[in-house]
């Protein structure tokens, strides 16, 4: 199934007229049995709100009047930067004093104005709340020689925490196992952005949040962004199963306006929702490496555009709903090169109960979090951040021989208010006791030993959502392996089950432990992550000719 149809009164890339149908008849159609999917949950659609920060970099210093800035301001919309109460981890300054940057990025299917609808289609769907169906974390290093874009799939299960309306006045229950993209509906995107930092364990520092029409005229004011695929295709709509009538011709095409919302919008031209998320990461490097080569952010008037397209359909937390603070912003992130610009999709696996959907791949995506969280660089270039100087409450894990472990908390975290239950279920006695000592010692003066923890082969520490870099602190001390810390549910207190493989001792000695208690970020990412970068102008996407898609 996709989740798209053809804007209404458009014409595909070869002047071809849309099929007509709209999303009503797709839904009547689906009821009767049409499309693999039961669920319309919305569209891709998103523009590069780096290439915003971009443009908006030069606006500040290029003499525009007074009139013309305040203009500008009140383009921009504005609101809180979390709608939780998730609290996430900052990563401690480097030697220079220097902070990393992880901004959310936000794609909406909102129709809550005349362009979007117009776009969009389906006008009985302008007062529903908008769905995020594009996520992107974009990390940015503290020394700005290299950013990451971190996409996670619209249809991924997670859980959502509590969150509250922008006006303070209605509360949304936390979710559990819930599509990510529905966490805007839940307030707005504050609580997109606590979804984030409690699925990551990291701190956002702000959000970006752009509509349909954003990616209509970035587009155009860009003068076009080129996408590539690997034979003939044409997307063609058919009732009941969507279609965006997009019709692209093997090799590289400058796509424009609506076509670059087709672009971001296809879905079985790739086979999979993570097919589209390398479309987009293609669009978005594409259009970055058009910003810096095509003189628009150095030519006044082509700013002054671009400036305009970006801030009507932006939206960002109020302490940068600035065109000052969007410059400093986009500063920042102007001294990111493209080739250490590094863009991937979380590891994901098919839902155990729905084929449909996707989860998290464990312990996969969390190496990748704790590699943010240190300020460890995605592609594997540049210079290392210091063991112990990285994370404000713990550094994550590093590899010796092949198993890692976890880092020594650093002073802002407060071990004594960490919650501690600890289990034996190693088979030998009065383990649970030894080691809840030891932590007491160690100054995490709320373990305790209990009874349970039946039989076990290996040591596990658990912790809720949110509790990563509590439960990082806790195996340092320990000297566990990275591989022992599992999450699961919400709870605040971590529980440490003893295993077979430590029968003695206060530090754990068994597998995997690195021989001189040395700690850092993990060095690489996991096998499962398909990495990429910006500068990758020979990128090309593999169309997969089956169902609807056709080839001529």
């Amino acid at each position: 199934m996709t989740d798209v149809e053809p804007i209404p009164g458009s014409m595909t890339a070869t002047g071809a007229e849309p099929i007509p149908g709209g999303r009503a008849a797709a839904r009547q159609e689906a009821r009767r049995g049409g499309g693999r999917r039961k669920r319309k949950t919305g569209w891709r659609r998103w523009v590069a709100p780096i290439a915003i920060t971009l443009g908006l970099t030069m606006v500040a210093g290029c003499g525009a009047a007074y009139l013309y800035y305040q203009h500008l301001n009140g383009n921009i919309q504005s609101g809180s930067k979390n709608l939780s109460d998730a609290k996430g981890a900052r990563t401690e300054p480097n030697a220079a004093g220097q902070t990393p940057l992880n901004i959310l990025m936000i794609g909406t299917d909102s129709r809550g104005s005349a362009a979007n609808i117009a776009l969009g289609g389906a006008a009985d769907d302008a007062n529903r709340p908008g769905l995020a169906d594009v996520q992107m974390l974009l990390h940015v290093s503290a020394d700005r020689s290299n950013a990451s874009m971190i996409s996670i799939p619209r249809d991924t299960l997670v859980d959502i925490p509590a969150c509250r309306s922008e006006d303070g006045k209605q509360t949304f229950p936390a979710g559990h196992n819930v599509m990510i993209n529905e966490a805007l509906t839940h307030g707005g995107p504050g609580c997109v952005v606590g979804t984030w930092i409690k699925l990551t364990g990291l701190e956002i520092d702000h959000y970006m949040m752009v509509d349909f029409a954003g990616v209509v005229n970035m587009a155009d004011a860009v003068g076009g962004v080129p996408v590539c695929v690997n034979m003939n295709m044409y997307d063609r709509y058919q009732p009941g199963h969507g279609g965006t009538n997009l019709k692209l011709p093997k090799g590289t095409t400058y796509v424009k306006g609506e076509d670059a919302l087709k672009w971001l919008r296809m879905r079985d031209a790739w086979g999979s929702d993570l097919g589209r998320t390398q479309a987009q990461h293609m669009y978005l490097s594409a259009m970055i490496r058009q910003l810096k080569s095509n003189g628009s952010l150095s030519d006044p008037g082509k700013l002054m555009t671009l400036a305009e397209a970006a801030t009507k359909s932006l939206s960002v937390d109020k302490p940068i709903a600035d065109i000052k603070k969007l410059y400093d912003l986009g500063g920042d992130l102007r001294k990111v090169p493209t080739e250490r610009t590094t863009t991937l999709t979380v590891p994901v696996l098919t839902a155990p109960k729905d084929e449909n959907r996707l989860v998290l791949k464990q312990p996969d995506t969390d190496q990748i979090w704790k590699m943010l969280l240190a300020d460890t660089p995605l592609d594997g270039k540049g210079a290392k951040p210091a063991a112990g100087a990285s994370a404000s409450a713990s550094a994550a894990a590093t590899p010796s021989g092949g198993a890692t472990t976890a880092a020594a908390p650093i002073r802002e975290l407060a071990k004594d208010a960490i919650a501690i239950t600890v289990q034996n279920g190693s088979g030998a006695e009065k383990r649970a006791t030894e080691v809840a000592d030891a932590l007491v010692t160690a100054g995490f003066t709320q373990a305790k030993a209990i009874a349970g923890g039946g039989t076990r082969d290996t040591t596990q520490l658990t912790y809720g959502s949110g509790q990563l870099v509590q439960a990082q602190a806790v195996a340092a001390a320990l000297k566990l392996p990275s591989s022992a810390l599992k999450q699961s549910g919400t709870g605040k207190t971590l529980t440490l089950v003893i295993g077979a493989d430590w029968t003695s001792g206060t530090t754990f000695t068994g597998a995997g432990t690195a021989s001189d208690g040395a700690s850092s970020a993990p060095t690489g990412l996991p096998k499962s992550a398909e990495a990429d970068t910006a500068d990758n102008e020979h990128s090309c996407m593999t169309v997969n000719p089956q169902g609807r898609i056709y080839t001529y």
